[in-house]
């Protein structure tokens, strides 16, 4: 095999490698979102759900981006949501749908956001995750394997629950941003 073609077998190897992470990491963090749920629209026919949040917010967003994206005004997910409830805080996964649409967003996965003596944790998602897993260097979707935040190509949930606490650094100051309904 010639220098030629030992470079575009490694190049190609490569690409593939590149395309079996992105596969597996659709989302970025920008997609994390935060709210309080005000209620859930359940579609028995087709697993979907209609979900209304007060005070979402996008919490790993540059200002300019939250400023001048569109809000999000309808929310749906293919998953049921059997242990969320109204005035629930959440964290999720959620991109728009359709750039024709900007308004509507799609849920990919979502879970419980805690707070208890100042440390905020997320449960585990309440629907399978498909993502990268950076211990089996490779796609999985197990449940206990993957938590929200973990399948994001440059850091883990550690990283992501650490900028949190730095912006909430309190219960009060993530109960106050996001107050009950």
């Amino acid at each position: 095999m010639d220098l030629n073609m030992k470079g575009l077998f490694l190049f190609l190897n490569i690409i593939l490698s590149i395309s079996k992470v992105s596969a597996c990491a659709p989302h970025s963090p920008k997609e994390v979102f935060i709210a309080r749920v005000q209620s859930i629209q359940k579609w028995p026919s087709d697993h979907q759900n209609q979900f209304t949040f007060q005070h979402a917010r996008f919490v790993f967003q540059h200002f300019f981006r939250m400023l001048f994206a569109p809000k999000p005004t309808l929310w749906h997910s293919d998953f049921l949501a059997k242990t969320i409830k109204p005035n629930d805080l959440v964290i999720g996964l959620a991109y728009p749908i359709d750039h024709t649409a900007p308004n509507d967003y799609r849920i990919s996965s979502m879970a419980l956001l805690r707070c208890e003596k100042n440390i905020i944790s997320i449960d585990h998602p309440i629907a399978p995750l498909t993502a990268w897993n950076r211990k089996t260097k490779s796609c999985n979707n197990t449940p206990s394997a993957i938590k929200l935040l973990d399948g994001f190509l440059e850091y883990d949930q550690g990283y992501y629950l650490e900028k949190l606490h730095r912006k909430y650094p309190s219960c009060e100051a993530l109960f106050s941003a996001f107050p009950k309904i």
